[in-house]
């Protein structure tokens, strides 16, 4: 094999120097990735970590929430009807708050495995205020039931109101 001039050398050298740096520019290139992806990853960690703490401090508050619905959420008990007994229920709470039921009909039930819910559709007229009242009745938390859909029109003669609402409660899963 002969000896390489000098320009062949140089062009060796330019040629492996370039070899070289592109080399390292893919390299580099692929570790800043892999360092950006770790970045996320660990903030990501922190991040849930941070929310762990907050459920943490929490815990007690939601663990008395979780014993007060144990102790208070109501059952179905075994030969009844739930949306029987939620129509009659609100049937006889608008009547003692002075409305008038037009119409009554049962919505779908559903079913969980935290909650039993059943629902029922009513049409009511009366005064505003006395369905106002009957609207905050209907919705302590001890009963478990809630609004879930409404309609308020007025009557030509104010402050009778025409009510299109649907009520749901719910029921604990376990009889």
């Amino acid at each position: 094999m002969r000896k390489w001039t000098k320009s062949e050398q140089r062009l060796l050298t330019v040629l492996g120097i370039a070899v070289f740096l592109m080399g390292s520019f893919y390299l580099i290139s692929y570790l800043l990735d892999i360092s950006s992806g770790l970045t996320l990853k660990i903030s990501d960690l922190e991040a849930s970590a941070n929310t762990d703490q907050i459920w943490l401090r929490e815990k007690q508050f939601w663990l008395d929430r979780k014993q007060w619905i144990d102790q208070k959420q109501p059952r179905v008990a075994t030969g009844t009807v739930p949306q029987s007994e939620l129509l009659q229920s609100l049937t006889a709470s608008a009547q003692n708050h002075k409305l008038t039921i037009q119409e009554q009909s049962f919505a779908d039930a559903k079913s969980t495995p935290e909650y039993k819910a059943v629902a029922v559709r009513l049409k009511v007229t009366g005064t505003l205020e006395d369905v106002v009242r009957w609207l905050v009745d209907i919705q302590q938390p001890e009963k478990f039931q809630a609004v879930t859909n409404l309609s308020l029109k007025s009557q030509e003669k104010p402050p009778a109101v025409d009510l299109e609402l649907e009520v749901a409660r719910w029921y604990s899963p376990h009889a």
